[in-house]
């Protein structure tokens, strides 16, 4: 299914946090955001904007605020020849839509379904209620090049009638798209994948939140100690629906005294190797779980941005760590490119992949 969504009106579009709440809840519908349309609701052409962005698609997703949600309703009416009408008390939808549920409605246009669903700030975004059949995954290669993966997939794709895409999301990640084409199997493609790579296929798109199902699902916890990722590490395991079961607790230890009076790294070490060191690492991954009852800690010590670094430890070297209650440890040392916020979110994910490394056998079972 050709999709795209609509985002009416700039009180959304400046508020970073509600879009990105609208983001999620339509990448959890359609498994992707496959294009974006901001449109002002000063526009004197949204009728027209409408027409011209559901040519060549099957559905258009349009959110806008109670305001915006009003203006465009009458759009869609006249648009299908139709009248507005009050479905409940929180719905003005066209008469004759297909579907309609607390401030969400569906029509056809054309070819075209078009849905209008209202979002608040700080309020629960209405339903999608578009059904959406696609057939679209999405799944990482752990320890795998870029090229190498393209090599050894390309002859599957055919047999499956399959299309894929693929990004380098780290030096040894690469997060694969595939497309069922008509009559394809995309199932039986997945099931080939993985009996190819054996214990380098995650089947997720996000290799956290397959990092999270794993702990989740063998009733096994993991904490954090954290430096210049400031807990981002935490955060990004925190996203996902029952990771509580999971987590059992974080330290973000900037300063050098919270990071010996918190985790118990000695002043030998801070003054003899520094806190950008595989020691300093490896003795917070020792106190993190020394002080919680985890089956596995994360640790990362680094140099994220301006403002810090030096010859001998410039900005973008970090050190990322993983050990388990029984002593198995694994630090690797980076040499990050980029700004501030990148070099900390690459530390994040080479530290989950750490973490893969580590106990393979259970997280590739």
């Amino acid at each position: 299914m050709r999709h795209k969504l609509m985002i009416l009106g700039d009180d959304i579009r400046i508020n970073t946090a509600l879009k990105e709440y609208v983001f999620a809840r339509y990448e959890e519908k359609f498994g992707e955001i496959s294009e974006i349309v901001f449109v002002s609701k000063k526009s004197n052409e949204l009728l027209f904007a409408v027409q011209n962005h559901i040519q060549d698609i099957d559905a258009l997703s349009i959110v806008a605020s109670s305001e915006n949600y009003d203006i465009m309703a009458k759009i869609l009416a006249t648009l299908s020849d139709d009248v507005l009408e009050l479905k409940d008390e929180n719905t003005l939808a066209a008469k004759n839509a297909i579907n309609f549920k607390n401030g969400s409605f569906l029509i056809r246009l054309n070819q075209t379904y078009i849905n209008l669903i209202r979002t608040n700030s700080c309020n629960e975004m209405s339903e999608i209620l578009i059904d959406f059949s696609g057939d679209i995954r999405y799944f990482n290669l752990y320890d795998v090049d870029l090229n190498s993966a393209k090599i050894l997939l390309e002859p599957l794709l055919d047999p499956y009638k399959v299309q894929i895409e693929l990004s380098e999301i780290l030096p040894n990640l690469v997060l694969v798209r595939c497309e069922s084409e008509k009559f394809g199997s995309i199932g039986g493609f997945l099931l080939a994948v993985k009996n190819l790579f054996s214990n380098k296929f995650i089947d997720d798109g996000d290799i956290v939140r397959y990092v999270a199902n794993k702990l989740i699902q063998k009733g096994l916890k993991i904490t954090f100690a954290e430096s210049c990722t400031a807990g981002m590490c935490a955060a990004s395991f925190a996203r996902f629906a029952g990771v509580s079961a999971a987590f059992d607790g974080s330290l973000v230890t900037y300063a050098n005294r919270i990071k010996s009076e918190w985790l118990g790294v000695s002043n030998e070490i801070l003054q003899t190797y520094g806190a950008v060191s595989s020691e300093c690492v490896q003795s917070m991954l020792n106190g993190a779980l020394a002080s919680s009852d985890a089956d596995f800690a994360l640790a990362i010590s680094g140099v994220a941005g301006p403002g810090g670094g030096s010859e001998e430890k410039p900005v973008g070297m970090v050190y990322v760590g993983a050990m388990d209650k029984s002593g198995n440890l694994d630090i690797k040392k980076l040499h990050l490119k980029g700004d501030r916020n990148y070099i900390r979110s690459q530390s994040v994910l080479h530290a989950y992949c750490v973490l893969l490394g580590l106990r393979d056998d259970l997280f590739f079972d």
